[in-house]
């Protein structure tokens, strides 16, 4: 059975983390390292990493729009 823990949780948030950032250096030609700086720096990702909002059960285009929004 699945069960949802801190780790399993942290492992998402780091796997939601990477996917953003390459997907988002892939749609505007952004190198990963300014891409990744943004990211982490970003109100998207602090509400990703507080466990309390549940943002990494959301969807994941949904997240990728928001940060977009963000720095673009």
């Amino acid at each position: 059975m699945f069960t949802l823990t801190d780790e399993v949780i942290d492992a998402a948030i780091d796997n939601i983390s990477g996917y953003i950032v390459s997907v988002v250096a892939s749609q505007t030609g952004r190198p990963i390292k300014k891409v990744s700086e943004a990211f982490f720096s970003s109100n998207t990702f602090a509400l990703l990493g507080d466990k309390e909002t549940g943002y990494y059960w959301d969807s994941l285009n949904e997240l990728i729009d928001k940060f977009s929004a963000e720095v673009l």
